[in-house]
């Protein structure tokens, strides 16, 4: 027998079917929701006993901020933006950490005799700041080879048109090249190095940027005697040098991007001296860094004056940036003495080396080089973009900044100086080089350089005898050297 239901049973068994199908699901979904709120009430409950907590402080908090206020103790607050810095809340002390770290590698193939060589060029840390904002200060010590004091000085920074700079630092001539910043150089070593250059010495200088920077100005008075280290005593004697550099941006205000980087300047030091000094009166190095121009051979000497001056011009324009420089060293009133103390020569006249320098640059990846600092030199860009592994993209330019280089330099020293055994090595020659520089980020520069270096008057280019039965510091002189020089520049 068949059982048939009615619509209104079969209504009714339907009904009864759903709702015990349904309520499993409901009351999971409840089991969920409930576990939400559970836990967006936590979450509440836990900020406002945070709040709380934070509420019962304040008074104290505030009851310390006023003891040490009382007290003259200023809260720090310390933050990294290119570099480590630690700042009180009103911004009238800070001071921040930063060091560079330069490792080389050099190949010389060919007949020189320079050893090829792993190298730690440059480890410096660096320690500047200021108090109530106008008094600057900065401490940098080397700790490469010989560690010792580099910048040490204190600048009371209140107008842009006349500042004072009183301590150790470059004096203010040698062209833009030279008085740039080691971590922000143009190639891997100078063109223009000591003698024809200047190095540290200890003085005070006023220097400023008025008429909104169109002029530039460094003057200074010097001990002549150069670093602390090299001469601890204080100085040599009363004489003093006299040092200045003047630089001129006519077309600074203008909206002419073709002339508006146009830089014209030069720089002039004279001084009395008594006797040679260590850096004054010493070997000048070459773009190799392992060999030499020429040596100052003379055991003693004797000075009446030494002088220097030179002239420079740069043009900026965009990704392109070109630069001429003239620097040039004299000496007058030479008397040259034996190791018994003997007199050897005696030249009254001035006797000169200069060296003329022609270099061009151009970014590839379009960043764009700066003129300024104290010493108005140059400073390399950030990346556009920086270099970057993970998300490393040919189309998203992610490579960093890439920038090519050529320079060319030509010097020429006194033939007398050579004749009457003052000097040794090259009076006459030129160096070329290429460069390619890799800008990662702001930390990270990796610098190429090959150099090829020619001497055409002379007994040729010293360089540092690489085999083992020469005695100690021995000199082979080549007509010409070819280097491979590569840095890893690291900043912190």
């Amino acid at each position: 027998m068949k059982m048939r239901l009615s619509p209104a049973a079969f209504l009714l068994l339907s009904s009864i079917l759903t709702v015990l199908w349904v309520m499993p699901v409901k009351a999971e979904d409840s089991s969920v929701e409930l576990e939400k709120l559970r836990r967006s009430h936590d979450a509440l409950q836990k900020r406002v006993d945070e709040l709380e907590k934070r509420e019962a402080e304040a008074p104290e908090q505030q009851d310390q901020a006023a003891r040490d206020k009382e007290k003259g103790v200023l809260p720090i607050t310390p933050y990294y933006k290119d570099g480590f810095f630690l700042e009180t809340a009103d911004e009238q002390f800070r001071l921040n950490v930063t060091g560079v770290l330069q490792t080389d590698a050099r190949v010389f193939p060919g007949s020189t005799e320079s050893p090829d060589s792993i190298d730690i060029r440059r480890a410096r840390f660096d320690f500047r700041g200021w108090h109530y904002k106008s008094n600057v200060f900065r401490l940098q010590l080397e700790m490469a080879d010989t560690p010792y004091l580099r910048n040490a000085y204190w600048t009371f920074k209140k107008w842009p048109q006349a500042q004072l700079q009183l301590g150790q630092f470059k004096i203010p001539v040698g062209g833009a090249d030279f008085l740039t910043e080691e971590a922000q150089i143009n190639f891997i070593e100078y063109s223009v190095d000591t003698p024809i250059s200047p190095f540290f010495d200890r003085g005070f200088m006023l220097w400023g940027l008025p008429f909104d920077g169109i002029v530039q100005y460094c003057a200074g008075v010097f001990t002549g005697a150069g670093l602390d280290a090299d001469q601890n005593s204080g100085d040599l004697d009363d004489s003093k040098d006299f040092a200045g550099r003047l630089l001129f941006v006519p077309f600074k205000k203008t909206d002419m991007a073709a002339i508006q980087g146009i830089h014209i300047g030069g720089g002039y030091q004279y001084g009395m001296e008594s006797i040679g000094t260590r850096r004054g009166e010493t070997r000048n190095r070459t773009e190799d860094f392992n060999s030499y121009w020429f040596d100052w051979k003379a055991s003693s000497v004797d000075l009446q004056r030494r002088a220097r001056w030179g002239a420079e011009a740069h043009y900026l324009l965009g990704p392109l940036t070109l630069s001429y420089e003239y620097n040039a060293v004299g000496w007058h009133d030479i008397t040259v003495y034996d190791a018994d103390g003997t007199i050897t020569s005696e030249l009254p006249d001035t006797y000169s080396a200069s060296v003329h320098q022609l270099w061009a640059s151009y970014f590839l990846t379009g960043e764009k080089k700066e003129f300024q600092d104290v010493f108005f030199a140059w400073r390399q860009p950030k990346p556009k973009k920086n270099f970057s592994l993970r998300n490393f993209s040919l189309r998203d330019g992610t490579w960093g900044a890439w920038e090519v280089l050529a320079r060319g330099a030509y010097r020429e020293t006194d033939k007398t100086l050579f004749d009457r055994g003052v000097l040794d090595g090259s009076r006459q020659g030129y160096s070329l080089t290429g460069g390619i520089n890799w800008i990662a980020n702001p930390k990270v520069r990796i610098m190429l350089n090959v150099n090829y270096l020619r001497s055409e008057k002379g007994t040729g280019i010293l360089t540092q005898s690489a085999d083992k039965g020469k005695a100690d510091g021995a000199k082979e002189q080549v007509d010409d050297e070819i280097g491979i020089l590569l840095r890893f520049v690291l900043t912190i």
